[in-house]
């Protein structure tokens, strides 16, 4: 029997997907000891190669290549789900390079993104993501740069869109918007990469043939977040890209990596993105 630590977020399409892998529903030969943190945590466990399979962030896996590679199933990827920049009535976006911006861990996508649409990184003030629209609100920060649920919830605060990240590199690529996948050591071979794959496809095949059963696992650990913004989030993050990332999802990872590395924002990997054939 092999062990494995698995960690995954609170967000609503995390559990969806790991609802029945966490509760030992699924048909495998391998044992998950499951760690519920948030995605920042997982970034920074995943640079210290502490989790043999987590979800983390693109841009986190951007830097982690040569030890993680990326499973089929489980990813954040779609169109009309990207990051989006907030901030109070009247702003503009012509001060966005230098002012200060609320915005998640430093290894997320969402900052990765705005990096490149600014061509540097701007002035970030790092907070957990349920607390940057309060904090823009509070005039504590000029713009947010809010992820997750944030897409539903900002107009509750009194803020605006100034950005959408997702839209903008959409219209530039032509491709999917990526945004975190769920990836494994390389060190423990690509057939064991397989097994989790399977595990973690059946779980969310579960999850979709059983969703009331999945969602009493969603909800317990959603905080006090509304169950219509639960469902909201849900339907939006786990598409068909989080059942298998396919060729689409794969050239739109490569293509964020490719221009992060451009910019001198991402070190290059000679390995293969994925952690083992399809």
């Amino acid at each position: 029997m092999i062990h494995l630590n698995i960690g995954y977020s609170s967000c609503p399409n995390d559990t969806y997907i790991m609802a029945a892998l966490a509760q030992d529903k699924v048909d495998t030969p391998l044992t998950f000891n499951p760690l519920i943190a948030d995605v920042e945590t997982l970034n920074e466990l995943a640079l210290a190669e502490k989790l043999e399979v987590t979800k983390l962030s693109f841009a986190a896996l951007g830097m982690v290549r040569n030890s993680y590679g990326l499973l089929y199933s489980g990813a954040a990827l779609g169109r009309g789900c990207g990051p989006l920049v907030v901030a109070r009535h009247g702003a503009t976006l012509s001060a966005l390079d230098r002012s200060v911006i609320a915005a998640p861990g430093e290894l997320t996508t969402a900052r990765l993104l705005l990096s490149l649409y600014l061509g540097k990184p701007p002035v970030f003030k790092q907070m957990l993501f349920s607390e940057i629209m309060p904090a823009v609100a509070r005039e504590e920060a000029d713009f947010g740069l809010v992820i997750h649920e944030g897409r539903f919830t900002f107009a509750e605060y009194g803020l605006d869109v100034l950005l959408d990240l997702g839209e903008w590199w959409e219209h530039k690529t032509g491709r999917p918007i990526p945004l975190g996948g769920i990836a494994i050591r390389r060190d423990l071979g690509s057939e064991v990469a397989g097994m989790v794959d399977q595990a973690i496809y059946s779980s969310l095949v579960m999850a979709r043939a059983n969703p009331a059963e999945a969602m009493k696992y969603v909800l317990s650990h959603a905080q006090e977040m509304d169950a219509m913004v639960v469902q909201q989030h849900i339907d939006l993050y786990v598409n068909s890209f989080a059942f298998n990332i396919g060729a689409e999802g794969e050239e739109a990872v490569k293509t964020l990596f490719a221009q992060a590395e451009e910019a001198g924002l991402l070190p290059g990997s000679p390995l293969p993105l994925m952690a083992h054939g399809a």
